[in-house]
Parts: C-alpha cells; structure tokens; sequence
C-alpha cells in the first residue's frame, strides 16, 4: 500500500456523524489494526514468520485498548471487557463519550 492509498484509507475512516473525540477513539482503532497488520507481515517477510490468524485478531484489540487507557485516563473498561464487548456497545461508549461524561 503506498503513502497515498494509507492516508486515503485512514480519511474514510473518518466518521462525519461523531465528534473529533469519537472520531479520535476511531482513528487510535484503525491504526492499531493497520501497525498490527504492518508488524505481522514484516515479521513473515524479513524474519522467516509464519501467519498467525488469532495474532492479527488480537494484537490490534489490546493495542487499541492500550493506546485508549493511555489517551484517555477516565476510560474504564478492562482489556478483557474491551475484547468482548460486541461493537454495538462501543458505539453507545462513544456516544456516551460525545456527551462529556467521560473528561
């Protein structure tokens, strides 16, 4: 994927109906999935690595949820409520962030 494409990529990404601190939250996702996936693949390419489908499902959850408890220190969930929470209900945490109920 060249510079462009990612950049285009991350720019429909962007959601126009929540706020820049919703939108935030998704763009710390989005770039969680996409370093995991970069990792992944230099891993098979430059070291001999062998694809590991439950690593590319994982790594981008508990580094999203690792960048979110960092960038947002009132943010209350565990990594293992992060992991199964289904997406329905991170959508009303982001509407409940939209909100200011979470500083």
């Amino acid at each position: 994927m060249q510079h462009n494409e990612l950049m285009s990529h991350l720019k429909s990404f962007i959601l126009d109906h929540v706020n820049s601190k919703q939108n935030l939250v998704w763009k710390g996702v989005w770039a969680a999935i996409v370093w995991s996936i970069w990792e992944h693949r230099n891993r098979i390419v430059f070291k001999q690595g062998k694809v590991d489908v439950e690593e590319i499902f994982h790594l981008p959850q508990l580094k999203s949820w690792l960048w979110l408890k960092y960038r947002m220190k009132s943010i209350m969930y565990s990594l293992p409520n992060w992991i199964m929470t289904k997406p329905v209900h991170k959508k009303l945490f982001l509407k409940r962030m939209g909100d200011g109920s979470e500083q």
